[in-house]
C-alpha cells in the first residue's frame, strides 16, 4: 500500500531539495525487492511545478495519465486533453507526450502507468528522443 500523503511528501521534497531537477517523479517499487510493484506493470507519480510544461520522450509502451490534483493539459502526439482532478487519459506508445500544468500558482499531481516491465523483459523497450 502506498498512501497518497506520503508519496505527495516525498514529491515535494524532491522538488524542495533538488530545484534544478525537471522531471520530479517517484517510481512505486516494491520495498522487499527494490524491483517494480508487478511484472507487467510500472507506476509511477509526477508533480509539475505551478505553470511548467514538461515534455516526456516517445516511448515504446503506452502511458495512462491520472489527474491527482490540479488542472493539467495532456498532448500526446497531435491530441489534446484538458484534465482536471480524477480525470484519466491514454497515450499510444512511440508517441511523444507534452504535461502543461495550466495552473501558475499551484503544483500539479498526476500517476501515471505503463508496461515498462514487460517492455524491459521481452527486450523492446525503446526511449526516441
Amino acid at each position: 500500500r502506498y498512501a497518497w500523503k506520503a508519496v505527495k511528501t516525498a514529491l515535494e521534497a524532491l522538488a524542495n531539495d533538488f530545484p534544478e531537477l525537471e522531471c520530479i517523479q517517484v517510481t512505486y517499487t516494491n520495498p522487499q525487492t527494490g524491483a517494480d510493484v508487478e511484472n507487467i506493470l510500472g507506476f509511477y507519480s509526477l508533480m509539475l511545478r505551478p505553470g511548467q510544461m514538461l515534455r516526456l520522450p516517445a516511448r515504446s509502451p503506452a502511458q495512462v495519465f491520472h489527474v491527482i490534483e490540479g488542472l493539467v493539459q495532456v498532448e500526446p502526439g497531435q491530441s489534446k486533453f484538458l484534465m482536471n482532478e480524477a480525470d484519466t487519459c491514454c497515450a499510444p506508445g512511440y508517441e511523444p507526450v507534452l504535461l502543461t500544468n495550466m495552473n501558475p500558482h499551484d503544483p500539479a499531481f498526476l500517476f501515471m502507468a505503463d508496461e515498462s516491465p514487460l517492455h524491459r523483459k521481452l527486450g523492446v523497450y525503446e526511449i526516441r528522443n
